[in-house]
């Protein structure tokens, strides 16, 4: 998989879309051909997708103008109709209304008792048999912050930090409420903390606001100026709540439902892997709580056969085998994200690599 990196100055969110749009015009189109292909072999039609982007798209824009403006912008560049583009970044509440469930994704967070910064990993995994172009992108939000964020091209954030210190790590969740209703996708809910927030309870105020139709999870970390939080936000249809860490514990976050209300609603497909992935977060704590984002990644990537590296099942169909694409750390201190393709178990020193929020230097 590859992992690009692209900066930009543009403040303005049509510009900067455009010059995006432009840029990985190529890499958006053959996502989008991707996701065509796995919509079809899940018996999905795009008609019925496209209803449910325009609605997600529609949403958007009364919800965060600036992120409907960027989208616009990078179909433009690109050279496609808004709807295809948002589709990147509905794909979630597509999925959700078409009864689509799978495993993506396992985070880690330790909040060191001695009031020091967050420590924080998270797999990234996906389709297999979708390439993955991926970027770590970089720009100016309109509340005068700058923004790291890594996501598939084209889509506006998944995970990433911002220069108030504010971190964010995204896994999916599936509860019985979701495609009950239209609503905000869950990855413009996640790009509006990161360009928005400067603290914790900033991050749960703005997920609060947002309607949503697809459940997700949204683990903040924050440096707040001594006073350090992390807090996974578990956002569905029915309601959201709030997990927060306790100082001096890791706080892990896979595929299922935390909070116990909204646990009782939770939907967790029959091969999902998830309590086992939870399981060897919490049991090597002090693997997650390394203070060095790469000794953290290797020492967890050293673990024989551990479930948090996946691997596609030869014997699963094409759109229910998972693979981990990617590995990420977040810094909030002196703010960055880090990241490797792959698996922890597929990470090495020579490959891993650090994309600060203040510098253009990559």
């Amino acid at each position: 998989m590859t992992i690009q990196v692209w900066s930009t100055d543009e403040t303005d969110a049509g510009a900067r879309g455009a010059a995006f749009g432009a840029a990985f015009a190529a890499g958006i189109r053959a996502a989008l051909g991707e996701y065509d292909t796995v919509l079809r072999a899940a018996a999905i039609d795009l008609a019925s997708s496209r209803d449910v982007v325009e609605d997600c798209l529609a949403r958007t824009t009364e919800h965060a103008p600036d992120v409907a403006a960027e989208v616009t912008g990078i179909a433009r560049g690109a050279g496609l109709e808004p709807w295809r583009v948002m589709l990147l970044s509905a794909r979630t509440e597509v999925f959700a209304l078409m009864k689509l469930t799978g495993s993506e994704c396992s985070t880690g967070v330790f909040l060191p008792a001695d009031g020091s910064a967050p420590r924080s990993i998270q797999t990234w995994d996906w389709l297999d048999v979708m390439s993955a172009a991926t970027v770590v992108r970089r720009y100016p939000s309109a509340e005068g912050r700058q923004v790291v964020t890594f996501a598939e091209v084209g889509q506006v954030a998944k995970i990433g930090v911002n220069s108030a210190g504010l971190g964010l790590h995204f896994n999916i969740l599936h509860h019985v409420s979701d495609g009950s209703r239209s609503g905000v996708p869950v990855h413009v809910v996640a790009r509006r903390i990161l360009d928005e927030a400067t603290t914790l309870d900033e991050a749960v105020a703005v997920a609060g606001m947002a309607p949503v139709a697809a459940s997700s999870v949204l683990t903040v970390v924050a440096a707040q100026a001594g006073s350090p939080r992390a807090a996974s936000i578990e956002l569905t249809p029915a309601g959201v709540a709030v997990v927060e860490a306790t100082p001096g514990r890791v706080l892990a976050h896979t595929n299922h439902f935390l909070d116990p209300g909204l646990a009782a609603g939770q939907v967790i497909p029959p091969a999902s892997t998830t309590a086992e992935r939870l399981a060897c977060l919490t049991e090597h704590a002090p693997l997650v709580a390394l203070p060095d984002p790469l000794e953290r990644a290797l020492a967890l990537g050293a673990l024989p056969d551990a479930p948090i590296t996946m691997r596609p099942r030869a014997d699963a169909p094409p759109d229910q085998r998972w693979s981990s694409k990617a590995t990420l750390a977040l810094d909030v201190v002196d703010p960055a994200i880090e990241f490797h393709p792959g698996g922890p178990a597929d990470v090495t020193r020579a490959g891993w690599r650090r994309v600060p929020v203040a510098s253009r230097t990559v």
